[in-house]
C-alpha cells in the first residue's frame, strides 16, 4: 500500500516538474523576445533623436537620460511572486503619471467637484455623465478629464446629497440639488 502511494507521489512530482519546466521555458522565450524588442526600440529611438537633433549634441544625452530603465530580471522561486513584483513595479511607474495628467493642482484651480456642481447648476434639465464630461472637457481642455472619473465624482456627490440622480429607462441623469444651488454652498471636498 505504501509502495503504491509512493509511486503515485513520484509520478505526480515528475509531472509537476515537467509542467513547471515548460512554463519556465515559455517565460524565458517571452523574456528574450522582450529584450530583442527593447534593443530594436532603443535603436529606433536613437535614430529618431539623431534625425531630429542633427548637430545639437546637447539634446541627445537628455533624450537618452529620459529612457525608462529596465531592471535586470531576478530569477524567483514561483510564478506568483514574479507576477506580484511586476504588478507593484508597474503600479509604481504609472501612478505618478496618472496624477500629473489629471488636473493642475494649483491653489487657484477649482476641484472637479466644484466644476461639476457649477456646470449642473447652470443647466435647466438633468444631464448624463457623458454630457457633463463633454461639457467639462470643452471648457477645460487642459485638465485631462475622464468619463469614469466624472461618473465616480457624480456618484460620490449623490451619496453626499450635493447632486440628484434620476433614471429614465436604463439611462442615469444628474442634476444639481436645488437646496445646494440656492444656498450657494460648495461641496465639501475630502
Amino acid at each position: 500500500m505504501y509502495a503504491a502511494r509512493l509511486a503515485e507521489d513520484l509520478k505526480r512530482n515528475a509531472e509537476e516538474q515537467e509542467r513547471l519546466s515548460s512554463e519556465v521555458a515559455a517565460i524565458q522565450e517571452k523574456l528574450e523576445t522582450l529584450r530583442q524588442d527593447q534593443a530594436l526600440l532603443a535603436t529606433m529611438q536613437e535614430a529618431l533623436v539623431g534625425a531630429q537633433d542633427m548637430g545639437d549634441t546637447a539634446a541627445a544625452p537628455t533624450a537618452k537620460a529620459s529612457l525608462p530603465h529596465q531592471a535586470t530580471p531576478v530569477p524567483q522561486a514561483g510564478k506568483q511572486k514574479t507576477n506580484r513584483a511586476r504588478k507593484t513595479t508597474s503600479a509604481k511607474k504609472t501612478a505618478p503619471a496618472a496624477r500629473t495628467a489629471d488636473a493642475p493642482k494649483g491653489a487657484g484651480s477649482p476641484t472637479l467637484r466644484d466644476l461639476v456642481v457649477s456646470h449642473l447648476g447652470g443647466e435647466s434639465e438633468p444631464r448624463s455623465a457623458l454630457e457633463v464630461t463633454d461639457a467639462l472637457i470643452g471648457a477645460h481642455p487642459d485638465r485631462g478629464i475622464k468619463l469614469t472619473v466624472v461618473r465616480s465624482t457624480l456618484e460620490a456627490m449623490v451619496a453626499k446629497g450635493h447632486v440628484r440622480r434620476s433614471k429614465q429607462g436604463k439611462s442615469v441623469f444628474y442634476s444639481a440639488d436645488p437646496a445646494v444651488a440656492e444656498a450657494g454652498q460648495e461641496p465639501v471636498t475630502a
